[in-house]
């Protein structure tokens, strides 16, 4: 409705102008951000409620958060599915809706709010992933969800995404939804209008020119490691889920210095081939470059590369040089620390990576999460724009 999006350009216009002052330099807009979200700050957010995970017996009491629980799994999932009709009858008349950027309360409010993420003049292709769903107490449940949607009010279409997670409170009598609220993981302040939601969606939207020129003259890689996200925080941390991947390896602890380094590049580089020289492996086929190059450092000062083999490629072919190993990587969640965007490689220093690991493996294991990998051990993930820091974690 005119209303609804009349509400939400209120909040964007006022700021849309500082997209073209931090399109080219993204930094100052990330240390307007860091002035919300201190280091040494625990935000304490609803998922706590659901790490704890409150054990609820199916009494006729719970009755009524248990139908609700399983209409949610079936319902977020295909929300934002054009040919998907919602289940308004879910809500009260009343309900109360709010997020970081929105406050109102009735169901035609609300079902003009969700018409509007779903398809709309400003918004397309949405997508909603339910990753759980709590029965928190007889009148609450608790969701975790990504949400990523398409702003294509903008030539460049950027695509939003956010994490966080949803409570809803239903009335004990009828059953039905009174209030929901959701909070990102993104930000500290979830109370509406929060400046740092704004700020954060403003970040999204802001094309990033710089990053993408260097790209563009790095001659980046195909993207060879798909994943969804499970968690997106400030500062850079966020935990991915990876799709099983194939990857030829160098051997493990014959990386040390920069001739080494060098050498497994020069191993791995022969292996893929290229259009001036023939592929060294058993089929002769040349693979695409692609990215991240992976160097897993066993946390003693040694490691070894390894380069992911791009989907779409069939079966990864034997390596002709034998010093090479093709691993099969199974589906696993990642903390990351991502330091990526224009300039970002100047810090890669020894020092800021230690700092990066330390800070990393802190703010996960606040929020529930333990690092697999045992002393030091870590991977470090390059691209062409930057690098991010990889730990293997597991959710408690």
């Amino acid at each position: 409705s005119s209303s609804v999006r009349m509400q939400y350009w209120a909040v964007v216009l006022p700021f849309l102008v500082l997209i073209v002052e931090v399109s080219a330099f993204r930094a100052p807009l990330g240390a307007c951000l860091k002035m919300f979200s201190s280091s040494t700050h625990v935000c304490k957010r609803a998922e706590s409620s659901i790490v704890a995970r409150m054990s609820v017996s199916p009494t006729e009491e719970t009755s009524k958060a248990q139908a609700l629980a399983n209409e949610l799994k079936e319902e977020l999932p295909q929300l934002f599915d054009l040919s998907y009709a919602p289940k308004w009858d879910l809500y009260e008349e009343k309900v109360e809706f709010i997020d970081p950027l929105n406050k109102f309360q009735g169901i035609a409010k609300y079902r003009d709010n969700i018409q509007l993420l779903k398809d709309s003049p400003l918004f397309t292709g949405g997508k909603m992933d339910l990753h759980d769903v709590q029965i928190i107490d007889p009148t609450t449940v608790f969701t975790r969800w990504t949400l990523a949607m398409t702003f294509k009010a903008f030539p460049w279409k950027p695509r939003l995404l956010f994490t966080g997670t949803t409570k809803y409170t239903i009335s004990a009598e009828s059953g039905l939804v009174t209030r929901h609220e959701d909070t990102w993981d993104s930000i500290d302040d979830n109370q509406p209008v929060s400046m740092e939601a704004v700020l954060d969606l403003i970040g999204q939207m802001a094309p990033d020119l710089a990053g993408q020129g260097v790209k563009i003259i790095k001659r980046a890689g195909v993207d060879a490691a798909p994943y969804s996200m499970l968690r997106r925080w400030s500062k850079g941390f966020e935990v991915r889920k990876y799709e099983g991947y194939t990857m030829a390896q160098t051997p493990p602890g014959e990386v040390y210095d920069r001739d080494s380094y060098n050498a497994a590049v020069s191993l791995l580089q022969d292996y893929r081939g290229d259009a001036l020289s023939k592929a060294k492996n058993a089929n002769g086929k040349v693979l695409p470059a692609s990215e991240p190059l992976l160097q897993l450092d066993s946390g003693r000062r040694d490691s070894s590369l390894a380069y992911i083999i791009p989907p779409g490629q069939g079966s990864a072919p034997a390596p002709l040089d034998k010093t090479l190993s093709l691993v099969q990587v199974p589906p696993k969640s990642v903390a990351v620390f991502s330091v990526r965007g224009y300039g970002a490689d100047r810090g890669r220093t020894e020092e800021a990576i230690e700092s990066g690991l330390d800070e990393l493996r802190a703010w996960v294991e606040e929020r529930g999460f333990r690092v697999v990998e045992e002393g030091r051990a870590f991977t470090l993930a390059s691209y062409s724009d930057g690098y991010e820091l990889w730990l293997t974690v597991e959710e408690q």
